[in-house]
């Protein structure tokens, strides 16, 4: 066995061995048979004989029997050792035969190709017996272990580098031959390439999945035999379920289809089995979450061979994607022809072989061509012959600006305009299709009926000219700049305008001549122009030839046309203009100054008049509520009052006038009764009557509703004005108040009359009645009085209450004034308690502390505000009533005078609010009594912190409800 396995020849049977030892069995035993035949004769020798010779003969039958057993047995493990070897050589797998020696040394006794090619030998050249010492001490307790234990041994991961291998997985197996194993078969396989085979195996599992996923096609399997059910990831995905929580079936797998595909699927799958044939079909399949997805599924019939039984295997794609796209694209496509057929230009389609395939309804309009010629899909010049005979096609105009060549000299765009006889002007345009590789694949021409275009081009020219004569001949400036500032056109006007030639000009840029401090403005100006915001204006200096500079008005339009921007400049020289602004400029600040100054001496004016005015009406009020005086002391004491009142009220005169004329009038709206309003006017103007023969009377339409929301106050002046002017100038008779009113709904017309008995107006004098200083002549000034302010100031109050006013009037006979407003209805009020008293007592006795310079007005007030129960402090500046309100018993309340020497009231108003907030005081009342009734004064004095003015001369009424109204919400604010 082992010179077998050494490869060395083996001798065959020999049958010379055999026959001499069959003869050597037959001389011992003749020579046995002939001793004993001896003496004894022939008889005893056949009888003594018979049975060693029988033994003989049947040892030399065996011994043949055995020997030719023996050669059989030889040629047999011949045949197998030539297998083995065949085997050998022919594994995959490096393999050798290493013989262990008694000492346990290794020697290799053959080696088959694949280890004679791990090993780079050459086929004829013999392996080295002998193993590297680092590679023996690796192998040799393998080996051992094998030869003793008789049984196969695997190592893993063993490095070889005789083979070449870095990590292998080595078997050890023991060859059994006569007495104990020494000759073991080595197997390695190289791990590295089984790995590597496995992970591209792995890698190419990976790229079929997601070239599935990519694609969208799965694969499935399905066993006849067995009804197993495979799918591959991604037919779960087309189905939109999870390969952990799902196991395909047959069943299962028709059900997820769409309930109407489901029986064609079931037929398909049925004939494919029975005809052992495969299937093509389309469906649709309904996934869990109800999404129906359109599907392609293919299958092959396998038949049965060496890996299993019959079965069905194929594809599964999803083709939802795809019908949507087909379908977004049958929907562009039946678009793209709806619109090809609605546009108003012409498209025909000239294929390579120059027929006409396509062409669109207005093409064929325009061509005037037969409806069914391009269904026939003509040759295009049959088209041209045809649109020759009927006139279609018209004459060339000439232009070389409508050809296009590329590099080659090649038409890119070919385009042409031909008249026809009609006078209608089409355009043709040609475009070549080109491939991916730039050869031509036919033409797309385009029709354009431009004749409408043709004729505004025409008239844009027309008018461009007749625009540019009116721009070269105006002595405005007409510049045309592109975005960036450069000049398209500057109109001759430049030249008287700065001085500049058009060359000059055009080299230098008007943007150059800017002055410094103009610049700004004027780039913010032109960059604020947009589409949304196109036109723009600045004001600003240029620069003139001569060195000065120049006032100019620039207008500003953005204009766009096929995308180019330009921008249009008007620029006007306004030098004498802005010349007069300033001129104006200073002017209004001379008649602000002027008005100040007016406001002031106004001011000035209503205090002085009105402090020594406060102090006579106060002291004829005082007066006059002597029971002691005798009736001509009443007499002559009423006369003073009614100088005082007239004065009073020109003062009043001049002052509301100065208030008009400066818009500072404000009317209110308030309830009021009317006939209360009208009574209360007749018992004033009473007392200008008085010692005349004249009457006074109130006249109200029975069906005239009573309350109005209007200003009372100015509409009490408008009466009093009138009816005191129908007093003055009727010696005897009477004056009548009468009011009416007209029209329905919610806002009504108020009429209110001042009928008298006068002396008249002369019809030329009634045109001016109611101007500024306006009277009938200066005799009437003269002997009547008056300042001509009156009628003037009653006008306009009635027309800031949205009204009118006018006259009627006969010498001799009498006069009628008369206004009208518009009063809206108002619910009716409680009227007030009427004037009140100056002895009448105070509701309670207060505190009271009186700051005031003026010694008469200090008496009178004082007596008035003590006669009513009060008890007054008074001091006679600002100063000392900080120092009061700070150290004397609290106060109820201050009458706090403005004007006056050293600390005024403002400023000790201010004094004391700000002592309330530092030693956390109450609010003390701060009433305002000034001679100045301005607005400004009144605004004034409540930014001060006073909460409020009473004018003088005082009118006590409104004093003592200013002072109880402040007293009563102080005394609610107590805790």
């Amino acid at each position: 066995m082992a010179d077998f396995f050494s490869g060395r020849p083996r001798p065959a049977f020999d049958p010379w061995g055999a026959g001499l030892a069959a003869l050597v069995v037959l001389i011992l035993g003749g020579w046995q048979i002939g001793r004993r035949i001896g003496p004894a004769g022939a008889e005893a020798w056949a009888l003594d004989t018979a049975i060693p010779a029988g033994l003989v003969g049947v040892a030399v039958c065996a011994l043949v029997g055995l020997a030719l057993a023996l050669d059989r047995r030889r040629r047999s493990l011949a045949a197998e050792g030539a297998l083995f070897l065949g085997l050998f050589e022919a594994a995959a797998d490096p393999q050798i035969l290493v013989r262990v020696a008694a000492d346990g040394s290794p020697r290799i006794v053959r080696a088959n190709a694949a280890a004679r090619r791990a090993a780079a030998l050459p086929p004829d050249r013999p392996f080295a017996e002998e193993i590297p010492p680092g590679e023996a001490q690796a192998m040799r307790p393998n080996l051992a272990e094998a030869v003793a234990t008789g049984a196969p041994v695997r190592v893993e991961g063993q490095s070889l580098p005789l083979f070449g291998l870095g990590g292998a997985d080595v078997l050890y197996v023991p060859v059994r031959g006569p007495g104990a194993p020494t000759l073991v078969c080595v197997t390695l396989h190289d791990l590295a390439r089984l790995r590597g085979a496995e992970a591209e195996a792995r890698d190419a599992t990976r790229l079929l999945a997601m070239a599935e996923q990519v694609a969208h096609v799965g694969h499935w399997h399905v066993s006849l035999a067995t009804d197993a059910v495979i799918w591959s990831d991604e037919v779960y995905r087309i189905h939109g379920l999870d390969p952990a929580h799902f196991t395909p079936t047959l069943a299962t797998g028709i059900r997820a289809y769409h309930p109407d595909d489901r029986a064609r699927v079931e037929e398909c799958i049925t004939a494919a089995i029975r005809d052992r044939t495969g299937f093509e079909i389309r469906l649709r399949i309904v996934r869990p979450d109800g999404d129906v997805r359109d599907v392609f599924a293919c299958g092959i019939y396998q038949a049965a061979g060496a890996e299993g039984g019959d079965s069905l295997f194929g594809v599964f794609a999803d083709l939802t994607d795809r019908k949507q796209v087909e379908r977004a694209l049958a929907d562009k496509s039946a678009l793209l022809e709806a619109t090809l057929e609605s546009i108003d230009q012409g498209l025909m389609l000239i294929a390579a072989d120059g027929t006409v395939p396509v062409a669109n309804h207005r093409a064929i309009e325009i061509l005037r061509l037969p409806p069914g010629m391009i269904g026939q899909r003509p040759d295009y010049r049959a088209v041209r012959r045809h649109c020759r005979a009927t006139g279609a096609w018209g004459v060339l105009i000439q232009d070389p600006a409508h050809w296009h060549l590329d590099g080659e000299r090649r038409t890119t765009d070919l385009r042409s305009e031909r008249r026809r006889d009609d006078g209608s002007v089409i355009e043709i345009r040609s475009l070549p299709i080109l491939d991916g590789k730039g050869h031509g694949k036919g033409y797309v021409q385009t029709l354009t009926d431009i004749t409408d275009r043709r004729l505004a081009e025409t008239r844009l020219r027309d008018s461009e000219a007749r625009y540019r004569l009116l721009a070269d001949h105006t002595s405005d400036l007409i510049l045309l700049d592109d975005p960036n500032g450069r000049h398209l056109y500057i109109s001759p006007a430049i030249t008287p305008m700065l001085g500049y030639s058009l060359d000059e000009a055009n080299a230098a840029g008007l943007r150059t001549l800017v002055h410094p401090e103009d610049i700004a403005n004027l780039s913010a100006t032109l960059h604020a122009l947009a589409p949304a915001r196109p036109t723009g204006s600045a004001v600003y200096r240029l620069r003139h030839k001569d060195g000065s500079d120049i006032w100019v008005e620039a207008a500003f339009r953005r204009i766009e046309e096929h995308g180019n921007v330009q921008i249009i400049h008007a620029i006007r020289d306004v030098t004498e203009r802005q010349r007069q602004e300033l001129d104006l400029e200073r002017a209004k600040v001379a008649a602000e100054a002027g008005a100040r100054v007016k406001a002031e001496f106004l001011a000035n004016m209503s205090h002085e008049l009105r402090t020594p005015l406060t102090g006579m009406l106060g002291v004829h009020d005082l007066l006059m509520g002597d029971a002691a005086l005798s009736v001509s002391q009443k007499r002559l004491l009423g006369l003073a009052q009614e100088s005082g009142r007239s004065l009073l009220t020109i003062v009043n005169d001049i002052l509301d006038f100065s208030k008009i004329e400066a818009g500072q009038l404000a009317v209110e709206s308030l309830p009021f009764g009317l006939r209360a309003l009208l009574e209360g006017c007749r018992e004033l103007s009473v007392e200008a009557a008085r010692g005349r023969a004249v009457t006074v009377s109130v006249e109200v339409a029975p069906d005239m509703p009573d309350w109005f929301i209007g200003d009372p106050t100015r509409l009490r002046q408008v009466v009093l004005n009138l009816a005191t002017n129908a007093i003055k100038f009727t010696t005897d008779g009477g004056v009548t108040l009468r009011a009416r009113c007209s029209g329905a709904g919610a806002v009504p017309l108020v009429t209110i009359e001042v009928v008298d008995t006068g002396i008249g107006i002369a019809p030329d004098a009634l045109p001016h009645l109611f101007e500024r200083f306006a009277q009938a002549d200066g005799s009437i000034s003269r002997q009547y009085g008056g300042t001509g302010l009156g009628l003037a100031i009653s006008r306009r109050l009635v027309r800031l209450m949205r009204g009118e006013i006018g006259a009627t009037s006969r010498i001799g006979e009498g006069s009628t004034f008369w206004f009208t407003l518009p009063l809206p209805l108002a619910q009716a009020t409680e009227g007030g308690s009427g004037r009140t008293a100056l002895t009448a007592p105070a509701p309670l006795a207060r505190r009271l502390l009186l700051a005031e310079d003026n010694p008469i007005n200090q008496e009178i007030i004082g007596t008035v505000l003590r006669q009513k129960g009060h008890a007054v402090t008074v001091v006679g500046d600002g100063e000392r009533a900080v120092s009061a309100v700070a150290t004397e018993p609290a106060f109820d309340l201050v009458l706090m005078d403005v004007q006056m020497p050293g600390q005024d009231g403002l400023a000790a108003t201010r004094a004391i609010r700000q002592a309330e907030a530092d030693e956390g005081r109450r609010r003390l009342p701060i009433v305002a009594l000034t001679a100045n009734a301005m607005a400004e004064e009144i605004a004034r004095c409540r930014a001060a912190g006073m909460d409020a003015h009473v004018a003088k001369p005082v009118d006590w009424t409104l004093l003592f409800a200013a002072i109880d109204g402040l007293l009563s919400r102080a005394g609610d604010a107590r805790p």
